[in-house]
């Protein structure tokens, strides 16, 4: 049996591990969990975020594990991640702190927050019997940090509303399937970044746009 759950700490809603790589990093766990030797262990990655929120490379800090294929297993896992959501907080998160559970923080202490990276919410996994919180701090690669310091808070501000109602309504219309199930909200959210404001609405259709044959979208 197996479960997890997300340490509630008071951190703002979207910084959150996403649930498909939840459930990668519980099948991680419990595919290596009778190789443990103890009960409850703490496990602290760091995780590159791109300007569009795409995931460059996770990297373990520390480990209690001491098994590293587990480590690898949850390394791959997160470097599967996209966290649109997570790139604005990186400016404002140099005064920011954050503390895990209590257990955890006997285990590795309390995880502080530097400038230019903010921790998402800590996931406890309970695989066969054994604890394992896993702690992910993400940071703004250099061009990521230097894009937001540049960047126009009204750009900013806009291309956030627009990534917000896309991830409202992430279903593509039947008339744009070609591109999948769901929009790729993460890669129009960048791509406004990057053209000022400019919403890629081809990849990314808003609530209500008619197909392209009755209207020119922006490829």
């Amino acid at each position: 049996m197996r479960s997890s759950v997300s340490v509630s700490t008071g951190v703002p809603e979207g910084r959150t591990v996403p649930a498909a790589t939840v459930s990668e990093l519980e099948a991680c766990a419990e595919h290596g969990a009778g190789r443990l030797k103890g009960t409850h262990y703490a496990i602290v990655f760091d995780v590159d975020v791109a300007e569009s929120g795409e995931v460059r490379e996770a990297k373990m800090r520390e480990s209690e594990l001491d098994d590293r294929e587990i480590e690898a297993c949850m390394e791959h896992a997160l470097s599967g991640m996209s966290l649109p959501g997570v790139v604005t907080p990186l400016r404002s998160s140099a005064s920011e702190s954050m503390m895990v559970s209590p257990h955890a923080r006997g285990l590795m202490g309390n995880v502080v927050v530097l400038g230019g990276a903010v921790s998402l919410v800590p996931v406890l996994i309970v695989a066969a019997g054994d604890t394992i919180v896993v702690v992910v701090t993400v940071h703004a690669v250099q061009e990521t940090a230097e894009a937001i310091h540049r960047r126009p808070r009204s750009v900013e501000k806009k291309c956030r509303a627009l990534l917000d109602e896309c991830l409202e309504d992430r279903r593509q219309p039947d008339w744009n399937k070609d591109f999948g199930e769901f929009k790729q909200c993460g890669e129009c959210f960048g791509y406004c970044i990057n053209h000022e404001g400019e919403w890629l609405r081809r990849n990314c259709p808003r609530p209500g746009d008619p197909p392209p044959n009755r209207v020119r979208m922006k490829e």
